[in-house]
């Protein structure tokens, strides 16, 4: 399992969203979510020799944006999964990941219209940082 795969399990648990995150891309349909890596980097070595870095992604989210009515309950969607993730963060319960890797925390921000398609549909985004800990062995 990867890093990436135990943060897409992890966002699967938000109770509004009905699918799995796909990676990187999503489908041509609304209610599409995907998840892709937007970079990393080691922000520090503590005493011990653990190195304790920031994961960058990116959530996209695919959906109606014809009325008002369907921009509004997007943008509702989008705010209530932020809170989620933040109160999940705040409260350590944060995914389990692979090997020597913990999480320490996951913020979200940048909730935005990306895109708008012919068909009447809108790209959403909102960036995730997750600060992750690697134990030196």
């Amino acid at each position: 399992m990867s890093i990436l795969t135990a943060v897409q399990g992890w966002l699967s648990q938000y109770p509004d969203m009905q699918l799995q995150p796909l990676t990187d891309n999503t489908t041509g349909k609304p209610s599409s979510y995907a998840i892709a890596p937007s970079g990393n980097g080691k922000t520090a070595k503590d005493v011990t020799g653990a190195r304790i870095y920031q994961n960058n992604y990116v959530f996209w989210a695919k959906e109606c944006i014809q009325d008002e009515a369907d921009r509004k309950q997007n943008y509702d969607f989008l705010e209530s999964l932020t809170e989620w993730i933040e109160m999940r963060s705040d409260n350590g319960d944060l995914p389990e990941l692979p090997g020597d890797y913990e999480a320490e925390a996951i913020g979200a921000s940048n909730v935005m219209l990306m895109d708008v398609d012919n068909d009447g549909l809108g790209l959403y985004q909102v960036q995730l940082q997750i600060t992750l800990t690697k134990r030196s062995n």
